[in-house]
């Protein structure tokens, strides 16, 4: 496709500014024009060209010349000339620049079950509280001389084996992502803290009881940080 663009020529290592030309590449040809008078009309193959920071470096018929025009992209690229400076390879790029593409939509991020897997560890912890409250001393399956089967008049030790076991089913439920599951879970562990302050406040300071609401407290404290940690919503 012939191009014509307006430029400056002169010989190398002239230091003026150079003669405007006109000029124009195509059908196989470069010409230079000024005004009416031709300067010049090549055949591009016999034409030595290379890129230099402004303009090309010319060889026609044993002269040399340097040459600048308006869009020297469009002159590389008809005379089919590698990008050999930076600014010719920007300038190339900007004559190719090509549509901008939309962004491929991001995954849904992958639901972690983190929280779920502390929140039944902590129900776990809490089973296994009751289960040593019910063997201890005065604490219920083992009555103490002085206090029988119960604390305080009551079997929390069952309270706390069914609350474990409530906890590790809202853990579950969290994971299949059923609605509300994580707001039961809130009130279950809510049920159990209070539960926890009504049998330490009527136990006896026996050593078995002791271990028990250790491990009671332990599963309580990782729930709670499960729960104020962020990771357990109340609503999906």
């Amino acid at each position: 496709m012939p191009v014509e663009l307006d430029g400056q020529v002169k010989m190398r290592g002239d230091t003026g500014p150079g003669v405007t030309v006109r000029v124009s590449v195509g059908d196989g040809r470069l010409r230079l024009v000024t005004g009416d008078e031709l300067v010049g009309e090549w055949a591009v193959a016999d034409i030595g060209i290379h890129a230099l920071n402004e303009g090309f470096a010319l060889r026609a018929e044993g002269e040399e010349f340097i040459l600048r025009t308006e869009d020297d992209a469009a002159l590389a690229e008809e005379f089919h000339l590698a990008a050999a400076t930076p600014r010719l390879a920007r300038q190339l790029a900007a004559r190719h620049n090509p549509e901008e593409r939309p962004l491929p939509e991001e995954p849904e991020p992958i639901p972690s079950n983190l929280p779920a897997v502390g929140f039944a560890v902590a129900g776990a912890l809490i089973i296994l509280g009751g289960t040593f409250l019910n063997i201890a001393p005065g604490g219920g399956g083992t009555p103490a001389p002085q206090d029988g089967a119960e604390i305080a008049g009551f079997d929390f030790w069952l309270v706390f084996i069914i609350g474990g076991v409530l906890m590790i089913a809202a853990a579950f439920v969290m994971t299949i992502g059923a609605g509300m599951a994580r707001l039961m879970a809130a009130v279950i562990l809510i049920g159990m803290i209070t539960a926890f302050g009504f049998a330490v406040s009527g136990a006896d300071p026996d050593a078995g009881q002791l271990t028990a609401f250790g491990f009671i407290a332990g599963g309580l404290v990782i729930g709670v940080a499960v729960l104020f940690s962020g990771g357990l919503r109340l609503y999906e």
